[in-house]
């Protein structure tokens, strides 16, 4: 059975600015779409056309930004991880 092509996507994760306890996540890219879905079962939210935020009470955002993360490249779309995050 052939193997799909790889999510032709780029996400960077971030803290978000004035919440430092959210994840933002900006995505570009032909293969945004899936990869909105993709965070989206994570628990990241539209933001905006090419943004999502991931805000969590019990400030686990980083673990929960990096299981997504895991989950984005496993499908080989490009992650990139902000300092303090």
């Amino acid at each position: 059975m052939p193997h799909p092509p790889p999510l032709d996507a780029h996400v960077h994760l971030a803290r978000h600015r004035e919440h430092p306890d959210a994840v933002t996540a900006t995505i570009t890219g032909p293969g945004a779409r899936t990869a909105s879905a993709l965070l989206s079962v994570h628990g990241f939210r539209p933001a905006h056309e090419q943004t999502m935020v991931l805000a969590r009470i019990d400030h686990e955002g980083p673990y929960y930004a990096d299981q997504a993360a895991r989950a984005l490249r496993a499908q080989g779309a490009g992650v990139e991880i902000g300092a303090g995050l």
